[in-house]
């Protein structure tokens, strides 16, 4: 058996690696242990000085002062970027008492990712304009994640294909426990829940999340003003919940489901593209017509605690 093959990974933001009209790419990387807390073959890790969010000045590795650092690396419209970092606040929050330094750098950024923090309700250190690491780092996909030592070595940096982002969560814990001793940190007994994207069925994992917008249309535009405007009446007692967890499809597959069963499958095959946008503690999910106005078709709101559906309709206005 071949123990030095390339892998074949896509990536999130086609920005890292080439022309942004590319629709979809892969990259060969060399092999990844997936299973190891630790990188094998540890390196210094570049330093560097950035900007934070509050406009301050961090220089690393001055700041780190001798400890443990986790670095993400993220632009916020990645969405497996998006899905890892509820598991990094969570490890800011536990670790940081121990000493363990935390910053989350934003790269290849089209938005406002201060406003993206707060929309999502993050608060670890966020610094601003990281592109000029790219290289240094080695990045070629987001999220990057690596963890560096005492002694400025990276230990563990995120594989390509990780099985979701609560094992890179455990595999980060166990990393800065390792370097802790015995300022070891307890591990938590449950995790935050994964985004949508790291909930779809193996057989749906390489569909994208969500279709396109139609042309000149705004689709989180539109779904903040539906949920804005949206008043819950009686939740529709025939509809199941969505469920939530890895072994779970996807929220759209189940949307769809849910669809078929209320309207009939001819009436869902009608459209092709769907999207699903969270807002607080709740959730849309919408067919997008190639022409006509966002969220005109299928639509669908559920809890994002309990996965109640609180609304599924076709032909909304």
């Amino acid at each position: 058996m071949k123990t030095n093959h390339a892998l074949r990974v896509g990536i999130c933001a086609l920005y890292l690696v080439g022309s942004s009209a590319l629709a979809a790419m892969t990259v060969e990387i060399g092999p990844t242990n997936v299973g190891a807390a630790r990188t094998a073959d540890a390196r210094q890790a570049p330093g560097w000085s950035l900007r934070s969010a509050t406009g301050q000045t961090v220089d690393f590795p001055q700041d780190a002062d001798g400890q443990p650092t986790v670095l993400l690396f993220w632009p916020s419209w990645c969405p497996y970027s998006r899905a890892l970092q509820p598991y990094v606040q969570s490890i800011w929050e536990d670790y940081r008492d121990a000493g363990v330094n935390v910053w989350t750098i934003n790269i290849k950024e089209r938005g406002d990712p201060v406003q993206t923090m707060e929309e999502r309700g993050l608060s670890f250190p966020l610094l601003l304009e990281g592109d000029g690491l790219m290289s240094a780092y080695g990045i070629v996909r987001t999220p990057w994640l690596v963890v560096i030592d005492g002694a400025n070595r990276i230990v563990y940096t995120r594989p390509a294909r990780p099985p979701s982002p609560v094992h890179v969560a455990k595999q980060v814990r166990a990393t800065l426990n390792e370097l802790l001793g015995d300022d070891a940190v307890a591990l938590p007994t449950e995790y935050p829940k994964p985004y949508d994207i790291h909930l779809r069925s193996r057989e749906t994992r390489s569909t994208p999340l969500t279709g396109d917008p139609a042309p000149g249309e705004d689709w989180n535009g539109w779904a903040r003003r539906y949920l804005d405007a949206f008043e819950a009446g009686p939740p529709p007692a025939d509809i199941p919940p969505i469920r939530f967890g890895e072994d779970a499809p996807g929220l759209l597959e189940q949307s769809r489901q849910r669809w078929r069963a209320r309207f009939g499958a001819e009436t869902v095959e009608q459209y092709r593209q769907f999207r699903a946008y969270r807002q607080g503690r709740r959730w849309v999910t919408a067919s997008v017509e190639s022409a006509g106005p966002q969220g005109q078709g299928l639509v669908l709101v559920f809890d994002a605690d309990s996965g109640q559906v609180l609304h599924i309709a076709h032909a909304d206005r």
